[in-house]
């Protein structure tokens, strides 16, 4: 067993603290079957090293080289009778399954291509897959559900997995709650719905079988018409009866990196199925029922542009429900589960612009002295109305940056500030004291407040002594009314971190380049990333950059968004530049946010824009962002708002 494992050379394949001899260790320590907690399995130390970023509630992790190497062993491992850990194994193969490639920086373009290390992985399980299906009847339906998941994300692999997984499904009709059985199911509607449309519909009317089962079987039916209108109101009860049952085996159906409800991630691909169940749950009473519902709610909105306009009425009038209800009768006995009127506000105020519709219901939750303690509904209250640039949550938000009650850790200010700077005379003083505490990380704010531009110059004198250098963004931003603080700005000159930004604050400042263009191609040159918007701004006058910027264009460690805008600004010429910024804008999810800047994906939508038929060819790709469906980002409302928006400016 495990052949050849000490020859393949792991330490030069991914990182392994121990070296080349850690993954043969491991290895053997797994197929030992240690026993005890899984918490303390090698598996975890073995899933530490094949992957540079880890996934994440939105985003996949990045697997290293290493992968293709590691999985004929892992499944070799599987087979090891009474193997104790062989659903972490199943889920760390999942993880693989699911990955991007971590891409080398510093990989010679004239090696050719890098090797896309998640893609081999995949096909080194296609290739085995015989092996995975075996386990579909392990005795463990905690294991059966796993390789369900992992069958689900192998396509090439569907015409031997199907058969095996329809096999084992069939095996559960009968009155049992058999989440294996399930969550085969499942995985067939996944990999081939259309083609099983009279399987689905026989175990959706096998009167035998378990409701969970024929529950499931309809998401099958769904997906093999995910653009239908449901013509069935039973159908869609049946499905919406085996979410709201906190006993059914939906609810034991926790594939791995999916989410809390694998169902509800099948059915986004039906978008008006998922919005017909989400109505029948929002319809019916009961805590447990509220909050499956209210998750449906957020899981649709997220993902499908019409969807507020479809729910946020059936989510207020149970707001408005929950408000008279207390809240020792809204919470459910789990002792950790938050107030569903707490989530029900918080699907509202995260719901884009259609969140103004209901504006007047989140300012009536905002009761009491805002400098005392705050109820708990009173924050996603407060970020609603903020997102929306509503004065009537002024006092609130003023509070939570004057008295803190960590209040404001409870936003992300880069998106509540910017729309209030209709406001920002009233907020004003209460930032003044949050930005002078030495005791808080204030970044993000100083930040968020370059999206006001010239309203936040009363707070500059205040930054350039406590903060200056920091804060060389936001003067730069306030241009001509940051005046006040240009001595300050032009002794930063003397330091040599500080001098490319500090030149080019002053350029904003006072309307002369001054040393701005060289220091930054210096900076530049250097390696710098930062100075690339900054040339940008400089246009022209940043001629001498150029050169190099070119040579950085096709750097993939590079932000070539930022080069290809840079070089537009400077030259005007838009040869080569329209396939960077195209490349940026059809990747999904596009980036939601960012941090000094705007997220590159924005930056390029507008771009595009501003090089008007230069850039005919991505007119197709702007089309999808300002008209489709679907949204853009990944439950990222607003700022899929502000691509739509951007990229209906653009096409104009």
């Amino acid at each position: 067993m495990l052949e050849g494992v000490d020859e393949v050379p792991w330490g030069r394949l991914a990182y392994w603290p121990g070296g080349s001899v850690e993954v043969p260790c491991l290895l053997r320590e797994v197929t030992a079957a240690p026993s005890g907690s899984s918490k303390r399995s090698p598996v975890w130390r073995l899933w530490s090293g094949l992957f540079h970023t880890t996934r994440t509630y939105t985003t996949p992790g990045e697997v290293y080289d290493a992968a293709p190497y590691v999985v004929p062993y892992l499944m070799e491992v599987m087979r090891v009778a009474r193997q104790p850990h062989r659903e972490l194994i199943v889920d760390l193969m999942t993880d693989i399954a699911s990955a991007q490639p971590y891409r080398d920086v510093s990989w010679d373009p004239a090696a050719g291509p890098e090797p896309d290390h998640a893609a081999l992985a995949r096909a080194a399980m296609t290739a085995r897959v015989g092996a995975i299906t075996r386990s579909l009847n392990d005795a463990s339906p905690k294991v059966v559900v796993a390789v369900a998941r992992l069958l689900a994300l192998l396509p090439e692999a569907a015409p031997s997995s199907v058969p095996a997984l329809r096999a084992r499904a069939e095996k559960g009709v009968r009155p049992a709650r058999d989440a294996g059985a399930v969550a085969c199911v499942l995985a067939v509607a996944w990999l081939a719905a259309a083609d099983h449309v009279e399987w689905f519909a026989g175990l959706r009317d096998a009167g035998a079988a378990h409701g969970d089962l024929r529950a499931m079987a309809v998401v099958g039916l769904a997906l093999s018409s995910p653009d239908a209108e449901p013509d069935d109101d039973a159908a869609v009860a049946l499905l919406a009866d085996a979410q709201a049952d906190p006993a059914s085996a939906f609810q034991l159906v926790q594939w791995h990196g999916d989410g809390l409800m694998p169902a509800d991630s099948a059915l986004l691909r039906a978008e008006l199925w998922q919005q017909a169940v989400t109505r029948d749950l929002l319809a019916r009473p009961g805590s447990r029922r509220i909050k499956q519902a209210l998750y449906s709610a957020r899981e649709a909105i997220d993902h499908w542009r019409a969807a507020p306009a479809d729910l946020l009425p059936a989510i207020a009038d149970r707001v408005r429900d929950l408000i008279s209800a207390p809240s020792s009768v809204r919470r459910t006995r789990e002792h950790d589960e938050q107030d569903p009127l707490v989530d029900a506000v918080n699907v509202i105020a995260r719901s884009g612009q259609a969140a103004a519709g209901h504006a007047d219901l989140l300012a009536g939750l905002l009761t009491g002295d805002p400098a005392e303690p705050w109820p708990d509904v009173a924050a996603p209250a407060v970020d609603g109305l903020a997102r929306l640039g509503d004065g009537r949550c002024v006092p609130w938000l003023a509070a939570a940056f004057l008295h803190g009650y960590g209040h404001v850790k409870q936003f992300n200010v880069d998106d509540v500030l910017p729309p209030m700077v209709a406001h920002a005379d009233a907020l004003i003083p209460a930032l003044r004291t949050y930005l002078s505490s030495p005791q808080l990380n204030n970044h993000d704010c100083v930040n968020a407040l370059i999206s006001w531009g010239p309203g936040a110059a009363p707070l500059a004198p205040d930054l350039a002594v406590s903060q200056a250098y920091l804060a060389l963004p936001l003067f730069a931003a306030i241009g001509p009314a940051a005046i006040e603080v240009e001595a300050q700005v032009r002794a930063l000159l003397s330091i040599k971190v500080a001098r490319p930004e500090a030149a080019w604050a002053l350029w904003r400042i006072t309307g002369e380049p001054g040393q701005a263009a060289a220091l930054l191609t210096e900076d530049l040159v250097d390696g710098g990333h930062d100075a690339v918007p900054m040339l940008e701004q400089l246009g022209p006058a940043a001629a001498a950059a150029v050169p190099m910027l070119r040579e950085h264009l096709h750097d993939s460690g590079r932000n070539r968004v930022a080069i290809a805008r840079a070089l537009w600004a400077i030259t005007g010429d838009g040869e080569g530049l329209v396939a960077p910024l195209l490349d940026a804008i059809t990747r999904r999810p596009l980036p939601a946010w960012g941090w000094q800047w705007p997220p590159s994906g924005l930056r390029a939508v507008r771009a595009l824009g501003t090089m008007g038929p230069v850039a005919a060819a991505a007119a197709p790709a702007l089309e999808v962002i300002a008209h489709g469906r679907a949204r853009v980002t990944d439950r990222a409302v607003w700022a899929d708002e502000r691509y739509q928006r951007a990229a209906q400016d653009a096409l104009a």
